[in-house]
């Protein structure tokens, strides 16, 4: 019966749901204000680890006013949610029953346990029903999902015909994942970008167009332009990317206009540079994250570890949801020279994703800076070719100041969801 009651109260809020992108941005300023002070008080009063830091500062949660006093606060790394997890990170007054506890994939070494409670997770479920409405998704259209496990939530509706998502297994070649797709013919598709290219340069382009695919999701990896142009040609449809996270659900969507928005409804974003002081908006820095609507853990200016662009200029779509102008990978994607000048991911993906005979590859900087690529080729490509090509454009790049070594490999380990990180670097960024 409390199952039935929280459904029912939450279908009730998709009015304003619907609305939120659509308010005016003195609308929206109030909207976020208030949610952050209902946040700050509720952190304050039952997480131990939250009571602590404002004490420590000599803070109490009235002296959170507005955005702009966000930064009274320190910023929380996941270093400190393992240090203080459960007991001192979490509500002192959370009902288990009505929670459940996920791991996030570990991509960046270290895995995170999060917890989430039933009612913010069915909020995050209509924030994702928004965003696929807003792109053409309609109730009755079949999505497949490409991953390593079946989606972990269904509803009532999908054992009447709506709301349908079929599973594909990531562990398929891309050869198997396609016969699947034809076989199912979806309306969309949702898979990581590293699934979506392989298959672009696998399937023959006059038979994907014949899918008539309404659009394709990519999300958890990074989506680079060149990809993106690839996947759009083959597919003939729009890749629309999703930036979102386990700890809690959106942080940006793109709009029909492919301008990926800040959450705003959900999410605060800032952006820091390494001496935590903001930067202005169309320069690069340490994306920090305040969830507005997990209470059973909440997370208040969490840096997640990516590194990303904020803009001032409105899209033409007419949200007010501010724009996140590019999110430019993880701060441990970056390629530190031994100047200290960093090379962003993007531009280091780009010099090998455009090689025809390259198949799947991965860029790894060592401790000493050097730089290992790893290259599964096509079954006829010459590999000694693709090695100098490789070996040529990374030392232009890197303007010769690092070794690079060019190895081919039959396999390339992925994490425990199956993504897949084009560019590592084990030389800690300053960013």
């Amino acid at each position: 019966m409390k199952a039935h009651f929280s459904y029912l109260y939450h279908l009730l809020q998709w009015p304003s749901i619907r609305r939120n992108p659509w308010k005016t941005e003195s609308e929206l300023i109030r909207f976020q204000t208030e949610a952050l002070k209902r946040i700050v008080n509720h952190a304050y009063a039952v997480v131990p680890y939250y009571r602590r830091v404002f004490d420590e500062k000599g803070l109490k949660p009235h002296h959170i006013e507005s955005l702009a006093d966000l930064d009274l606060l320190p910023v929380l790394t996941k270093d400190d949610i393992r240090e203080n997890y459960p007991n001192r990170i979490l509500s002192s007054i959370i009902d288990w029953d009505t929670c459940s506890s996920r791991m996030t994939s570990g991509s960046s070494g270290k895995k995170l346990e999060v917890v989430l409670d039933h009612n913010v997770a069915s909020l995050y479920r209509l924030m994702q029903y928004r965003q696929l409405l807003d792109i053409g998704y309609r109730p009755w259209d079949t999505i497949a999902y490409i991953r390593f496990s079946p989606p972990v939530t269904n509803i009532f509706l999908q054992k009447v015909n709506l709301l349908r998502r079929v599973y594909i297994s990531l562990e398929c070649k891309p050869e198997q994942q396609l016969q699947e797709i034809f076989r199912i013919k979806p309306q969309a598709l949702n898979a990581y970008p590293s699934v979506l290219y392989l298959m672009a340069k696998t399937v023959n382009r006059d038979e994907a167009k014949k899918l008539r695919l309404k659009f394709i999701l990519s999300n958890s990896e990074l989506l680079t332009d060149y990809a993106r142009q690839v996947i759009q040609d083959v597919f003939g449809c729009k890749v629309y990317d999703d930036y979102s996270c386990l700890e809690f659900s959106a942080i940006g969507f793109e709009c029909k206009m492919q301008n990926l928005h800040v959450a705003a409804d959900n999410v605060i974003v800032e952006t820091l540079d390494s001496e935590g002081n903001q930067v202005p908006p169309g320069e690069q820095g340490r994306i920090i994250v305040t969830a507005l609507n997990n209470f059973s853990m909440p997370y208040l200016r969490y840096e997640i570890g990516d590194i990303g662009v904020l803009s001032d200029k409105k899209c033409s779509c007419g949200r007010q949801f501010p724009v996140l102008q590019s999110v430019r990978g993880r701060s441990d994607d970056f390629v530190a020279m031994p100047s200290g000048q960093l090379v962003d991911p993007q531009t280091v993906v780009f010099q090998i994703e455009i090689i025809p005979e390259v198949k799947e590859f991965r860029v790894l900087q060592r401790e000493d800076h050097g730089i290992t690529v790893s290259i599964i080729p096509k079954d006829d490509a010459d590999f000694d070719l693709i090695r100098s090509e490789v070996a040529q454009k990374l030392q232009r790049l890197f303007d010769h100041s690092v070794n690079v070594e060019v190895r081919e490999v039959a396999t390339l380990e992925r994490g425990s969801t199956g993504k897949h990180r084009s560019v590592i670097s084990r030389v800690a960024p300053r960013v």
